[in-house]
């Protein structure tokens, strides 16, 4: 950056300011005490960056001239070939506007407003505020040690941008380890939550075993509710059939005994009359025969024989009937077991108990364990009484209906107890159902909490390992750092020395230790004059100078030096402005402050500004 000119109005000292200057060379500025030399520095100064070395932001009203309500100033530079125009205003109400624009565009402003043209110089010029009053504004006070921290020194070491990631990383790494608190506390609650709902491994599957076997206990009863419906319908059926059977087999059977006499009478009859003729009883009965039927003869005797076997058969046909009758009275009888058989499968519930565990799910869930207490139920020795009977076939429809009744009452009572269990079971499997659907819902927000922290962790890491690397490389610019500006130094150091100290040692704190030619040993700065020391550190600033020129800076440069000589006698002072003359293609514009200078000197000065004490105007041209 290169000036070229400077317009300003009731600013600092001056109500009217205007410096034209040529593009280089060195720039004399003296004059006594208070005549105003500093103010030209702290206007280009607030002309760049609205705000001075001398005054702070919260008094910034004081760089108005006294006695009047608002300053102004143009400035006029240019960056590698391109000419810029800054203009700036402020009053003392703190109203305060900047613009930037082109040279030969003035009419289409680069950027308006004091952060907008912050941010654009910024990237123009190569630097701000504070490395300017670092490296190229000396403002008048002591030289000193740069600060080792200072932006503009990580700024020329090239650490800056470095350390601008690093503060990035570190906000990052603070963000997501907050995050990673919210997430264990979240991860917390969610668990928290999972506890609370007491899920217990088994439980579903005991409860949906459970069901299952009330289910089939129910359709058991239900069966055997039906079984005995069923056979009582039978046994009431079958017992009139059998009483009818009986009745009907009693008379057959009579009925088979005449037949079967009758047989036998006129079997013997014939056989008596065919075999038996040579006998007095044939005789005697022949006459009979004929006394009683008139048409009797003896050669109808084969009649009788026909008779009697005629009889004979049926008497066997009568034997068949019977046994027909008594078979079916045993099928029906047999039948009839079945109301038996069902009536004792509904007895054997009453013996059938609950598990254990199952008890306790019933009991937990408001159901009865034990259905068998039902009222209403026949007595065991009833049950006895009537089973013997239908075994036997000599219970009555009345009494088996009778018993039927109360024993099917009763296993409708416990069949709705059943129901009523299964209907409580339902209930604690959906309920169950639903609390394991919500933990598994919870574990996977549980999962992807973790999985999110792990993530977040895994990022941590990548940035911490980040760090290691971007520390790694700050020490390795520092180092270079110090060692390039040791060389710049060590360059420029004879020069504002006549010879006598040529090398420094530079700490990684910026702490210098010169090396003294006459006694062979590297001195600390207090071992040498006061003179001396400010050569050193002007020598010192010049290097980084150049240090931040090499790193960010675009083009030749201009410096400004307020009072750099105070304590130098005319020696130093003539061999400083040497050294001044001679700095490179880099620094090609040098303003020099001082209250006069030596004319001894072999140095031919650019432009020369002369401050009055007495006139708050200032007019050069070139």
């Amino acid at each position: 950056m290169i000036i070229h000119r400077i317009r300003a109005s009731n600013i600092l000292k001056y109500e009217t300011l205007s410096i034209d200057l040529a593009d280089r060379g060195l720039i004399a500025i003296s004059g006594a005490n208070e005549s105003g030399k500093s103010s030209i520095g702290e206007t280009i100064c607030f002309a760049l960056f609205g705000r001075t070395f001398s005054i702070g932001q919260d008094e910034l009203e004081k760089v108005v001239h006294w006695g009047e309500n608002e300053c102004s100033v143009e400035l006029e530079f240019s960056v590698e070939g391109e000419r810029y125009g800054l203009s700036r205003s402020l009053d003392r109400d703190g109203k305060h506007s900047v613009k930037l624009n082109r040279v030969d565009d003035e009419e289409n402003p680069i950027s308006r407003g004091v952060q907008a043209v912050a941010d654009q110089l910024f990237a123009i010029l190569g630097f701000e505020y504070e490395e300017f009053v670092e490296s190229f504004y000396l403002a008048q006070r002591e030289i000193t040690t740069p600060h080792p921290h200072s932006r503009a020194v990580k700024l020329m070491a090239g650490v800056a941008p470095l350390e601008t990631v690093g503060e990035a990383l570190r906000s990052e790494i603070a963000e997501r380890e907050e995050m990673i608190g919210e997430l264990a506390a979240e991860w917390d609650a969610v668990d928290a939550d999972v506890k609370a709902l007491n899920i217990r491994d088994g439980r579903l599957p005991g409860l949906e075993d459970h069901r299952r076997h009330t289910l089939t206990r129910l359709e058991k009863v239900k069966e055997i509710t039906e079984a005995i419906d069923a056979g009582l319908s039978q046994y009431t059926g079958n017992a009139e059939e059998i009483h009818r059977l009986q009745r009907s087999t009693r008379r057959t059977t009579a009925l088979r005994l005449l037949v079967l006499l009758l047989a036998l009478f006129f079997g013997g009859l014939w056989a008596l009359l065919t075999f038996g003729a040579d006998l007095s009883q044939t005789e005697t009965l022949n006459e009979l025969l004929a006394d009683s039927m008139p048409e009797w003869h003896e050669d109808r005797t084969p009649f009788i024989g026909y008779l009697g076997a005629g009889l004979g058969v049926l008497f066997l046909l009568l034997w068949i009937r019977v046994a027909g009758l008594q078979g079916r009275v045993r099928r029906l009888a047999g039948e009839s077991q079945r109301l038996a058989e069902a009536l004792a499968q509904a007895r054997e519930i009453d013996a059938d108990t609950i598990d254990a565990d199952d008890s306790h799910d019933l009991v937990a869930s408001g159901n009865s364990a034990e259905p068998a207490g039902l009222p209403g139920r026949p007595e065991h020795d009833e049950f006895e009484m009537v089973r013997k009977l239908l075994q036997q076939g000599e219970a009555t429809p009345r009494l088996a209906s009778e018993y039927c009744e109360r024993e099917v009452g009763w296993l409708n009572q416990f069949a709705g107890r059943l129901g009523e269990q299964i209907a409580g079971l339902d209930e604690e499997i959906e309920d169950e159902q639903t609390r394991l659907q919500e933990a598994m819902n919870l574990s996977d927000v549980l999962n992807g909490l973790t999985d999110k922290r792990e993530e977040i962790e895994e990022r941590i890491g990548d940035r911490r390992r980040g760090l290691e690397l971007l520390e790694g490389a700050i020490k390795q610019l520092s180092n270079r750092f110090n060692r390039d500006i040791k060389e710049l130094v060590g360059r420029m150091l004879p020069l504002f020395t006549d010879g006598r100290y040529e090398h420094l040692q530079i700490s990684e704190g910026l702490g210098i230790r010169v090396f003294s030619n006459d006694k062979r040993d590297f001195m600390d700065l207090e071992e040498v004059s006061s003179g001396t020391q400010r050569q050193i550190m002007l020598a010192l600033r010049l290097a980084l100078s150049k240090k931040l020129l090499g790193r960010a800076v675009k083009g030749r440069q201009f410096v400004f030096l307020d009072e750099p000589f105070a304590f130098f006698d005319r020696r130093r002072t003539c061999a400083a402005l040497q050294a001044l003359t001679d700095l490179g293609d880099d620094i090609t514009q040098i303003w020099i402050v001082a209250q006069d200078f030596p004319e001894e000197c072999d140095v031919s000065f650019d432009t020369v500004i002369h401050c009055d004490l007495e006139s708050n105007s200032l007019l050069v041209t070139t």
